[in-house]
């Protein structure tokens, strides 16, 4: 009877352990999950994701430069970004060393999601920046200096490489600018460029 009661007290302690153990394993899971839904999101090859940068500035006409990764779809430090978003409200998107730029004027596609590597393999990447559209300059928007309203020139995307030309590249990335809005009208202004990415290469 003795060793039958033994034998029962320390099945239930080893039950116990064992418990303990698996409940320590198990509540360790969540930290993991919650460090992997931290990092960033690279962009995939044929992956569009939807960017925005925000800024403010004391005045209208003094915008400070923001440096965005367009792989990983964030703002980030110059060296490891493609572009920046200055001048205009934010609204004017400029290469950074080591990559070129270029605009593809598509016929029929409306959004970016829709560009293929075929559209754009002989677009030429001699711009350094591409803002306000004039009849000398070819941008991305129409600026309206008088109401400061910003609209962007429909089916006209933004080409980046990190190559002079798009055969030769090994990372191609097309921009589609949906919005720039500023809110403010003595000062402090407030402005959000809203876009979205495509990643061909």
């Amino acid at each position: 009877m003795k060793n039958t009661l033994l034998k029962l007290t320390l099945g239930v302690a080893m039950i116990a352990v064992l418990g303990t153990a698996c409940k320590k394993e198990n509540e360790g899971t969540p930290d993991q999950k919650l460090a992997l839904n931290s990092a960033k999101a690279v962009i995939p090859v044929d992956g569009t994701e939807a960017g925005q940068v925000t800024n403010t500035s004391a005045s209208p006409t003094a915008w400070t430069a923001i440096n965005y990764s367009l792989l990983n779809n964030a703002t980030a430090p110059a060296l490891t970004a493609q572009v920046k978003f200055e001048s205009n409200f934010n609204g004017n998107i400029t290469k950074l060393s080591g990559y070129s730029l270029g605009y593809y004027d598509s016929p029929s596609v409306t959004n970016v999601s829709g560009i293929t590597l075929t559209d754009i393999s002989s677009v030429s990447l001699g711009l350094s920046t591409l803002g306000s559209n004039s009849a000398t300059t070819v941008g991305w928007y129409d600026y309206n200096r008088t109401t400061r309203v910003i609209t962007p020139v429909a089916q006209r995307y933004a080409v980046v490489a990190n190559n002079t030309s798009i055969a030769a590249a090994t990372a191609v990335y097309v921009v589609q600018l949906d919005a720039v809005t500023a809110t403010g009208t003595t000062g402090p202004f407030t402005t959000t460029v809203d876009f979205h990415t495509k990643r061909l290469k």
